[in-house]
């Protein structure tokens, strides 16, 4: 931000806040500034996919304009206490969830800090979670001083986030990769063919009646990984997952996909492809016993080329962390964070004083095996323990 535009900021008046229910084909109620444009396009889109047909924003209105517009959804949090991975205690309490969509629709670091305290002191029972922001931007700058906003910040963990941005065709991407990117996608395209040959295909589902048949798949697979063992990450299949996939597909946002061979899923990738021009990799997992033939890497590289042959999208989105297969297929990088900010009340502290205390002795344990060369042999024990 320019220094001129900070100090517009500063004296420009503090924004009028309002909880408003968007609805999918309705407008605000108060003229939007250009800089809430992507704010309200994800919001609209969000409410083309909800049961209702609304979707929620808080909006700030500065002379008769919407100059903020945040949307969000109310998401109970929990604050576990955990020795490893094995959940000894939480703290459950009710949050507001702030979409990643919210840090576009927030233009100064003024206007982000006005907007964490009026939600202090219009919801004070409720935590704030913030989604993938970025940590150059003005919410995310706005979290880190939770003191004086009433706040208790945790889960303050900025991570790279990787993308793919898309460019004249995947032949093009693959050429640009170093030789050792090339070598391992080879190297996993070969282990791949040695098991299964040519017998394989990569499913899309995108209309309404596909849904469920993604759904069944993807759930069965999914309840085989260590994400849903370790994590309790699920894709369900259940009549509630299935009315929201087909609402999603109805808005042309479900697209999705599964490598099968024969009759057998062997991995999925749960995405979404909205107006914004972003393909969301949401959620992935193969089947654990054919782990050794790289059915994941495989199956992205599948998906990727088919983003660039049909409906190219201009970014891939991976989310946040550093895994293999978004390494191999990215080609930008962001830091993001996902931190939690929690009211500092009386009956609220005892669970953040328990929760960090637990965070930081696991931190430790993870500093000292990665010292003794362990950690990355523990984790693949457990996860194919689990």
């Amino acid at each position: 931000m320019s220094h001129a535009a900070q100090t517009l900021s500063a004296d420009a008046p503090p924004p009028r806040f309002e909880s408003l229910r968007l609805h999918r084909a309705g407008n605000l109620p108060f003229t939007p500034a250009p800089a809430v444009a992507a704010a309200l396009l994800a919001a609209r889109a969000d409410a083309a996919a909800a049961e209702d047909g609304h979707a929620m924003v808080f909006a700030g209105i500065r002379q008769g304009v919407t100059v903020l517009l945040v949307p969000w959804r109310s998401q109970p949090t929990t604050l576990p206490v955990r020795l490893g991975e094995k959940r000894l205690w939480q703290l459950s309490l009710a949050a507001i969830r702030l979409t990643p969509a919210a840090q576009h629709g927030i233009a100064t670091l003024a206007d982000a800090r006005e907007l964490l305290r009026w939600l202090r002191l219009a919801h004070p029972s409720r935590a704030v979670a913030l989604t993938d922001a970025e940590v150059d931007g003005p919410l995310y700058q706005a979290a880190l001083d939770p003191a004086t906003l009433g706040y208790c910040l945790l889960r303050d963990q900025p991570d790279k986030h990787l993308l793919h941005r898309f460019g004249a065709s995947y032949q093009a991407f693959f050429d640009a990769r170093g030789s050792k990117y090339r070598n391992q996608l080879r190297k996993k395209e070969k282990d791949f063919v040695a098991r299964f040959g040519s017998d394989h295909e990569l499913r899309e589902y995108r209309q309404p009646h596909e849904v469920k048949d993604f759904l069944d798949a993807a759930s069965a697979i999914n309840r085989r990984t260590y994400q849903f063992r370790l994590f309790g990450e699920t894709v369900d299949a259940d009549a509630r997952s299935l009315a929201a996939g087909q609402r999603e597909a109805e808005a042309g946002m479900f697209r999705s996909f599964v490598l099968w061979h024969g009759h057998q899923a062997l991995c999925f990738v749960l995405g979404h492809q909205g107006p914004s021009g972003v393909y969301e990799h949401r959620q992935t997992g193969y089947d654990p016993d054919w782990r050794d033939f790289a059915p994941g890497i495989f199956c992205n590289m599948l998906l990727l080329q088919r983003l660039y042959a049909i409906d190219k999208p201009e970014y891939l989105d991976f989310g946040s962390g550093d895994s293999d297969y978004k390494r191999l297929f990215s080609n930008e990088s962001r830091v993001t964070a996902s931190p939690l900010l929690v009211p500092r009340r009386p009956r609220y502290l005892p669970g953040v004083w328990l929760h960090r205390g637990a965070e930081a002795g696991n931190a430790l344990a993870v500093r000292l095996l990665s010292r003794w060369g362990v950690k990355d042999w523990i984790k693949r024990r457990l996860r194919r323990a689990a």
